[in-house]
């Protein structure tokens, strides 16, 4: 076995120890990028040559060193794609309970301003021109009454239709959104196959890419062997491609919950109208012709006479608006507690997630040293089998 094995034996334990603490030095420099993933080099025992011994040709090994198999990025799949679910859930609940909450400001009930209060003013001066049904002051009264419903009415139906089309300008920006991260993660995708399994940046990029994605939707993310992401829906596993067009109401996250929200602002906007037309209707004349809550109008010029049946009819318009306040309240409360449940099922995924890839500077630091020394050592075993093949080559050449 010749000396100069030795020497490359020695040659292998200093590239693998520089190429450690070169990762290493990576991983620091990194330790405050957002997105960056910790780094490793993954080494083996290269393999061993066959000696001759005493006991023939082939019954004896020879380590040859160490080889260096990749550096690769410490991950752990489960945890992403469960960090990836449970951002696509609070963004969704997010979505939800934000809307559900503006509903009940626009409302503000219960309230002295709320719609409920204004149908309790008109009815009482309902209940005093019932007295003397020919009092011009107390008909005056009436009608000023019933103006101030009908404003509360307008102003809660035209606050209702721009939080509606709110809603749908934000929908249309999270799928423009989304859209522009799926191209750009199909751009990483080709680029990541080109460089090979090596790309490690490339698929940092990459992740920071689907992490944002998966908060605008609730996706499945699967590695092909080459390398790229096939990105599906959660819901129905129908594949996420660039430039075709997004099922958004089966997407999740952030994009789905801005569809329900969508459709719950305009079924509680239907759900108003319709107290305001049923207690309009109820008040006989001094509503004018029957319009939609946002066009109600008030018969300044009529003669007013207490419409039949007009204490039974508004008892239960009412009724009917407190148990649709009370489900509106309900609805947001639980879309606030689920919203709350969301944030700390990531935020304990999210630390188990940075304790597996995150950068810790005391375990690098530990690290840099534990390979100083093996570098250090694989120099001193050059510089011994040096001064070996000095001996051999001057010294004993001299004699």
């Amino acid at each position: 076995m010749s000396t100069f094995h030795t020497l490359e034996t020695g040659r292998r334990g200093l590239s693998a120890g520089q190429a450690s603490i070169s990762t290493t030095g990576h991983n620091i420099a990194n330790a405050n990028t957002k997105g960056y993933s910790r780094q490793q080099v993954n080494t083996s025992s290269s393999p061993s040559l066959e000696v001759w011994t005493s006991q023939g040709a082939g019954s004896g090994q020879v380590g040859t060193g160490v080889s260096i198999d990749s550096v690769m990025r410490v991950r752990d799949r489960f945890l992403d794609q469960q960090h990836r679910g449970h951002s696509a859930e609070l963004a969704e609940w997010q979505a939800k309970s934000e809307a559900l909450g503006n509903v009940e400001t626009i409302l503000g009930e219960p309230g002295d301003a709320g719609l409920n209060a204004s149908m309790d003013r008109l009815w009482s001066a309902w209940q005093d021109l019932s007295g003397d049904p020919s009092n011009q002051a107390m008909q005056a009264v009436v009608k000023e009454r019933a103006q101030a419903f009908a404003d509360v009415a307008k102003t809660i139906d035209r606050s209702l239709g721009e939080l509606t089309a709110e809603l749908k300008e934000r929908t249309t920006a999270a799928e423009n959104e989304a859209q522009t991260l799926i191209s750009r993660i199909d751009e990483l995708n080709k680029s990541i196959v080109r460089t090979g399994p090596q790309a490690n940046d490339l698929r940092d990029e990459r992740d920071a890419a689907v992490g944002e994605l998966s908060k605008l939707m609730d996706i499945k993310v699967t590695e092909k062997a080459d390398g790229s992401y096939a990105i599906a829906l959660a819901a129905d596993k129908q594949p996420v491609k660039a430039r075709e067009p997004i099922d958004a109401e089966a997407a999740g996250g952030k994009l789905g919950g801005l569809v329900q929200a969508l459709e719950t602002v305009e079924n509680y906007q239907q759900k108003i109208a319709a107290t305001v037309t049923g207690f309009a209707e109820a008040n006989g004349k001094v509503f004018g012709k029957s319009a939609p809550a946002g066009e109600l109008t008030v018969a300044t010029d009529a003669q007013l006479e207490l419409p039949k049946g007009l204490d039974e009819d508004v008892k239960k318009t009412q009724a009917d608006f407190r148990a649709l306040v009370s489900a509106l309240g309900t609805e947001a409360q639980s879309a606030g507690y689920a919203v709350k449940t969301q944030e700390q099922m990531l935020i304990s995924t999210e630390n188990r997630r940075q304790s597996v890839t995150g950068v810790s500077l005391d375990e690098e630091m530990a690290s840099l040293v534990k390979f100083q020394h093996a570098y250090n050592a694989a120099a001193r075993l050059v510089s011994t089998t040096d001064q070996m093949l000095d001996t051999i080559i001057n010294r004993m050449a001299a004699r």
